[in-house]
């Protein structure tokens, strides 16, 4: 004897209550304790001589060589003809692949005819696809042929309307929990493994709501990987390179951007030089690995350093100078008297140019005639003509200030869609991106805004809208299949919105036909259903409309390489994220996330959906 205690798990739904108290006559020695929160388990402690005679016991209940047993059904191997002590047997002949499902999801109702009738049931599989059914019983024959009558009666009803589907096993570690949870959540379904696919065999009701089911949980399941290789697919995982000295101009005002995108976003930033200090690279990393919005920061901080970038202005400082305050002017070019002032100083042919934010500019140009000592009336004048054009540079930095007070980089819609005037600053003849005279000028079409041919094509590689307005000239026309968007308002709160109801969407996407746009054309795609949420509030709602203009604009999903199987030409997300589940925070693509009514705002206007 190696153990001196033994522990074994009975499944008490294959037995009576009478004959598991048998067991205790047996072994009187023997402990049965029920298993907490597990239906039909109970924990059977002993020594090793105590389990292996309760193990033969239930052995032989099974199989049918104990005479008093009484049990609703089992698979037993023993033959059904000749048994001793069995007064009536009645054998019918009945699809193997029907009875395996009729007693998985009818085990209330055979129960019921048991105890109605007072028989018991076995039944044994044969090789031709057939399984055999008897009914026993101690009483009469009646009883038995009554029961029989009922049992076809119900099993043809169960299984009319049978059908079964099977399904590729993507993910064979998970086959085992997805059977447990099909099987627990949809009654009138059998779910099993065949092979190296999954069988579904139920009514057709049940087995398509069994394949949404499965669709969901796979896209959510998956949705670390699909966050991660998301984030690895991006145009600019590796950072995005600017301008030094022109970063160095708009820091004041991009730190703060930087400190919204990093809040907002969950991310680390990191800059390093690059180009022998000519460039600057800033790399927006995740704070936390599974959860990578860092592309998402990366688009926030190119559409914030263009806004920026707009806003910088020219100061020119005349040349008529004796030669002793040129000399002084000339000792500044090296900027290391200039560095704390966020201005850069310049020599176009006989002019000196100051380069900056507006608020930069008046502080620098004081600071210059204080070291210049420049007190002759044509300087006064300059400083009346400087005073004059601060009046719009003024206005210039109210503008800029509402850029800073927004989480989300912009000016507001009204000021974006108005193109600058010269009276307003910005000289006609000057690219706004080089500073210079322009090279082949090139209007945008909506906006009107200028710009040197090369300067808006390099502009337009980091984001497809203009640099100065942030008017949208990206694809405004996506080749999304064929479908359908639904909603409804569900009466259900979500996390973080607990005075609204809930705005459930569903995307019911068709099979079809890869067109030219497509990775694959002239093969096939299948149709799937997306569900998606949104708190039903005035936010929530405006963002419904938009997403309703995009879906309509065929921009939602596209045709590729599923990122959470890996699958080739099927549907999938074309980067607008949605919250596909009620609950579970960002990680599990849920509430609460108080930023993301925002970002997906932000993501539908980088589109021009706004």
């Amino acid at each position: 004897q190696i153990f001196l205690t033994v522990s074994a798990t009975l499944n008490t739904s294959m037995f009576t209550e009478q004959q598991r108290e048998k067991i205790t006559m047996i072994c009187p020695n023997l402990r049965r304790e029920r298993n907490p929160g597990i239906d039909d388990s109970e924990t059977l402690t002993g020594d090793y001589t105590d389990i292996e005679k309760v193990y033969h016991y239930f052995k032989d209940l099974i199989a049918g060589t104990d005479q008093r047993h009484d049990f609703s059904h089992s698979e037993s191997k023993s033959d059904l003809k000749g048994e001793k002590g069995l007064n009536t047997e009645e054998a019918l002949q009945v699809p193997t692949a029907l009875y395996e499902y009729f007693s998985h999801a009818c085990k209330e109702q055979i129960k019921e005819l048991c105890e109605r009738f007072g028989v018991g049931i076995k039944s044994k599989d044969g090789d031709s696809g057939n399984t055999s059914i008897c009914f026993t019983s101690d009483t009469s024959p009646t009883s038995v042929q009554t029961a029989r009558d009922f049992f076809i009666g119900v099993f043809q009803k169960n299984v009319a309307d049978l059908k079964q589907d099977t399904i590729p096993l993507t993910n064979s570690s998970q086959l085992n929990e997805r059977i447990m949870q099909l099987n627990a959540r949809f009654s009138n379904l059998l779910a099993k493994q065949e092979g190296n696919r999954l069988l579904l065999r139920g009514p057709i009701s049940e087995i398509s709501a069994a394949k949404k089911f499965l669709a969901e949980e796979s896209e959510n399941s998956q949705a670390k990987k699909n966050i991660n290789i998301s984030s690895e697919l991006y145009k600019y995982r590796n950072g995005i390179e600017v301008d030094a000295s022109e970063f160095k101009l708009l820091e004041t005002v991009l730190n703060k951007e930087i400190e919204d995108i990093k809040q907002n976003f969950d991310t680390v930033v990191e800059k390093r030089d690059s180009s022998h200090g000519q460039k600057v690279v800033i790399i927006f990393r995740p704070r936390i690995k599974i959860f990578d919005l860092s592309s998402h920061a990366t688009e926030s901080f190119i559409n914030a350093f263009q806004n920026a970038s707009a806003m910088l202005k020219e100061k020119v400082i005349s040349s008529k100078l004796s030669e002793d305050r040129k000399k002084r002017l000339n000792m500044l070019l090296d900027g290391k008297q200039l560095e704390n002032q966020h201005i850069k100083i310049k020599k176009k042919e006989d002019k000196f140019v100051l380069c900056g934010l507006p608020k930069h500019l008046h502080a620098a140009e004081r600071h210059i005639m204080s070291l210049l000592d420049i007190e002759d009336s044509a300087q006064a004048k300059n400083r009346t003509a400087l005073a004059s054009d601060l009046s719009h540079q003024e206005a210039s930095r109210v503008s800029e200030m509402k850029y800073s007070s927004k989480q989300k980089n912009d000016f507001s819609s009204k000021e974006q869609a108005k193109p600058k005037t010269e009276d307003e600053g910005q000289d006609k003849d000057m690219c706004p991106i080089c500073r210079d005279r322009f090279n082949n000028k090139e209007v945008l079409t909506k906006c009107k805004h200028a710009f040197c041919r090369s300067c808006i094509q390099q502009a337009m590689t980091y984001k497809k809208a203009c640099p100065v307005c942030n008017t949208c000239y990206g694809l405004m026309q996506g080749d999304q299949p064929e479908g359908a968007m639904l909603f409804r308002t569900i009466r259900a709160q979500l996390p973080g919105y607990p005075r609204c109801d809930t705005i459930e969407i569903t995307y019911v996407m068709h099979s079809g036909i890869q067109t030219n746009n497509h990775p694959n054309p002239g093969k096939p795609y299948d149709g799937t259903t997306r569900r998606a949420y949104l708190p039903d509030n005035k936010e929530g709602q405006e963002i419904l409309q938009l997403l309703r203009r995009a879906f309509d604009q065929k921009l939602i999903f596209t045709v590729g390489q599923s990122r959470t199987t890996g699958a080739q030409g099927v549907i999938t997300w074309n980067d607008i994220h949605h919250k596909t589940q009620m609950d579970g925070g960002p990680t599990n693509f849920g509430y609460p996330d108080p930023n993301y009514l925002q970002r997906v705002r932000s993501e539908l206007k980088a589109r021009g959906i706004e």
